[in-house]
């Protein structure tokens, strides 16, 4: 399964939200795996500072995650 957010304070901040949620949803529908896409809509970011992919843990799940 897939979680997006959009990215409306720091990445930290989305990051520690997010992966709670897609635990959490993970967990309800039984999913086999989980990503999260945190995407953001601020135009003074520069792209090279918007992409990235890392692994995060939660709860029980290896979550993906992604910045868009």
């Amino acid at each position: 399964m897939i979680e997006l957010k959009l990215q409306h304070q720091s990445r930290e901040a989305v990051l520690a939200k997010g992966l709670e949620q897609t635990a959490d949803y993970a967990d309800r529908v039984e999913a086999d795996e989980a990503h999260l896409v945190i995407f953001n809509r601020n135009e003074q970011v520069p792209w090279d500072d918007k992409i990235w992919q890392s692994e995060a843990h939660c709860h029980s799940w290896h979550i993906g995650t992604w910045g868009a």
